[in-house]
């Protein structure tokens, strides 16, 4: 269909309010979506422990993921309930372990706190990131650091039961309020001696601190900056259009 050149000049007049528009909308939902959320929205679930015990764990068993053969071995039956502070994709441009490794199980990383530290709302006054395998904090001052507490965040290699429990994992983002259970296991290739294991208190620090979870159940409780999302993703697509319609009209 062609445009008369009036409609091609109506369409390049809008395209020109449009693309300014959605520039400042794109800029400024890309700074609020993973925004962590005030601490009066935080979910009561979220101030309990996590949940780990010893009954009702079953044998080491195999699976297949990609062609590779892994075993997997349950610890403990874990259940847990937090705000994500940061994630890692193991599919990142920027991880080479798990490509080194050919480890398909592990498909992210969530970093997360909960109890005293979503009470207190210290989180807010605190930054975080994630890496390879693992989530580093700061705060900027003493004051904060003493209101911190480190036994109420872990970082989770998580290891989803099935195709949905996966895709439910890859849509949560910073911020989220998210449950999860399943179990604390360690895991191999097959046939191979080495096995990567899991922490199984959250007290420790450092290297092996981190909780390895076979999780069978994955749920957002609390999606977290949903507008800013949305918005994100229609200033992104607007930005397109208008641009298209000013170069090619």
């Amino acid at each position: 269909m062609s445009l008369s050149r009036e409609q091609a000049r109506s369409l390049r007049r809008l395209a020109s309010v449009v693309l300014p528009a959605s520039l400042v909308a794109f800029a400024l939902s890309l700074a609020m979506r993973n925004a962590l959320p005030d601490k009066s929205l935080i979910l009561e679930a979220l101030l309990q422990e996590p949940v780990q015990t010893a009954e009702a764990i079953p044998a080491p068993f195999e699976i297949t993921r990609k062609g590779v053969n892994y075993t997997v071995t349950p610890l403990f039956s874990y259940e847990l309930w937090g705000m994500i502070v940061s994630y890692h994709h193991a599919s990142s441009f920027i991880d080479i372990s798990h490509k080194m490794w050919n480890d398909h199980l592990n498909i992210k990383d969530v970093c997360v706190i909960w109890g005293p530290n979503v009470e207190s709302g210290v989180y807010e006054r605190m930054r975080f990131r994630n890496r390879d395998f693992t989530c580093y904090y700061r705060y900027p001052d003493r004051e904060t650091g003493a209101l911190f507490t480190e036994n109420a965040l872990s970082n989770n290699h998580l290891l989803p039961a099935d195709p949905l429990v996966a895709d439910a994992i890859l849509k949560a983002r910073k911020g989220d309020q998210v449950h999860f259970k399943g179990w604390l296991v360690s895991y191999g290739h097959k046939g191979v001696p080495y096995a990567r294991g899991s922490s199984t208190v959250r007290t420790d620090r450092g290297n092996g601190a981190c909780e390895t979870v076979w999780v069978e159940e994955f749920k957002i409780l609390r999606e977290a900056n949903a507008a800013w999302r949305a918005l994100y993703k229609l200033s992104l697509v607007l930005m397109v259009l208008s641009a298209a319609a000013l170069i090619f009209i």
